[in-house]
């Protein structure tokens, strides 16, 4: 499970969410759920992931029935950002790790939300800094009207018109 886990850190440690999120949407939670059964599959999967998770800290404040609340409430807000299970896994790992501070006082439901949506919004930096960084490569490319014909039409104009348009300027122009 580690050896997986590594595929998506950086060499300092970090969490390389350009990588989580290059996992195929229909390998992350949202397509996971709509399987037959995938609800359920899913609910245990990350309630065993919490409750592995919960046993190292001292003060976990939570019983069964909140874990399972907790698991159901990660997969209801999965769709806002397409949550993949190894996000999951990341973050759990890297608050054992103190990575989200430490939980001295004890974890419930607030708190390990408050910290799961510091995670999110790390991951959600990303996803827009790789947008923005597509729609620069996209924007430098040029025209891109270059790519499919060298006399861009508009819906509105007729082919017929325009040919015979070209063919007087290119006629008039060798005519000079």
């Amino acid at each position: 499970m580690l050896a997986v886990l590594s595929l998506f850190r950086q060499p300092d440690g970090s969490v390389d969410h350009s990588k989580t999120l290059s996992i195929p949407f229909d390998q992350r939670i949202p397509a996971l759920v709509a399987k037959p059964n995938g609800r359920n599959i899913v609910s245990v999967a990350i309630s065993s992931m919490l409750v592995s998770s919960f046993q190292h800290i001292k003060n976990a404040k939570l019983d069964a029935d909140q874990i399972i609340e907790m698991a159901e409430m990660i997969i209801d807000s999965s769709h806002e950002d397409k949550l993949s299970v190894e996000d999951i896994m990341l973050f759990l790992k890297d608050m054992l790790m103190g990575r989200y501070g430490k939980f001295s006082n004890g974890m419930d439901m607030p708190a390990f939300f408050e910290a799961f949506e510091e995670y999110r919004n790390e991951r959600y930096k990303t996803a827009k800094r790789i947008e923005w960084e597509e729609h620069l490569t996209f924007k430098s490319l040029g025209d891109s009207n270059r790519a499919f014909d060298e006399l861009p039409l508009k819906r509105e104009d007729d082919p017929q018109s325009m040919m015979g348009m070209m063919q007087t300027y290119y006629e008039s122009k060798g005519d000079e």
